[in-house]
């Protein structure tokens, strides 16, 4: 299992997207010292609170690590579905957005749960509480609604700290994570597989395969494409102390040494990326196709 020694992790996450009705790039930031959900606007790398709620949160204060622990998670996640009434039960009261808790990190780490989410309730009176859930974050009927044009499903992140500071409101300024990245797409793109791989942490893991696996697998592939791009577009920097989160979409494409194309795809891609030895290296990656 994937150890903790002061790590100050970023993800990197792309995830299949459904627009809202809003254009805004937006962000949802709960403070759990001061039970406050901030909807925030994302806007050239800083965040800009458009609207803030007071939040109800676990009835068992810290982070989350195992089921029926009654603690709501501390960290980045996105919202994977939405359900109202009469799919939605009754106690949950106008509307649920669940959260993608567990996520790859909390796996690695050994963190266990389910059904957490952001979602509202049937008591008001709950509400007078600071924390009198299960786990998720709950607010009133008509807030949840409000908050709903701003979530893009799959996309828009819910980031739930500890405790909000400063720090993390200019996220997409974070120049060594940015120069990460890019060093990371330079290195895929011009095949250098030793640079590419010292991107990777000793324990990454992904697609059922370790860093020795993925070695290889991506060594095969440079010895048979004359060149690969990746592309990546629409990047958005997010931060966390414990980890941090960029979007991106990618655009990949590779020709065969033989002539022709290799693969051409189009898709959504989440980078974990962990401190190690004071180093930022990718501990997990996924990807999701989209359409061409």
């Amino acid at each position: 299992m994937f150890k903790f020694k002061l790590l100050k992790i970023v993800l990197i996450l792309s995830t299949q997207l459904t627009f809202a009705s809003s254009s805004l790039s937006t962000a949802i930031l709960v403070d759990k010292k001061t039970n406050q959900i901030h909807v925030s606007e994302y806007d050239d790398g800083t965040y800009r609170f458009l609207r803030t709620y007071h939040a109800t949160l676990g009835r068992v204060q810290g982070d989350k690590e195992d089921e029926n622990d009654l603690k709501t998670p501390e960290g980045i996640y996105t919202f994977k579905s939405v359900l109202t009434p009469p799919a939605l039960q009754r106690k949950f009261g106008a509307m649920a957005f669940y959260m993608n808790f567990p996520n790859s990190f909390d796996q690695l780490a050994g963190r266990t749960g389910s059904g957490i989410m952001l979602h509202a309730t049937n008591e008001p009176e709950r509400l007078k509480k600071n924390y009198d859930s299960e786990g998720c974050v709950v607010v009133k009927n008509e807030e949840i609604l409000e908050i709903k044009p701003f979530i893009r499903l799959g996309l828009t992140p819910i980031l739930v700290f500890s405790e909000l500071t400063e720090n993390f409101l200019k996220p997409g300024l974070d120049q060594s994570l940015k120069i990460f990245f890019s060093n990371w797409v330079q290195s895929w793109e011009t095949k250098d597989i030793e640079k590419y791989m010292n991107s990777y942490h000793t324990d990454f893991s992904a697609n059922k395969k370790n860093k020795s696996a993925w070695k290889a697998y991506k060594t095969t592939l440079n010895s048979v494409y004359s060149s690969i791009e990746v592309r990546p577009e629409n990047i958005l920097y997010y931060r966390h102390p414990k980890y941090s989160m960029v979007t991106f979409t990618q655009n990949y494409q590779s020709k065969r040494k033989t002539g022709g194309w290799g693969l051409r795809s189009r898709g959504t891609k989440i980078l974990y990326i962990a401190e190690e030895e004071g180093k930022l290296k990718i501990i997990a990656e996924t990807y999701t196709s989209l359409m061409w």
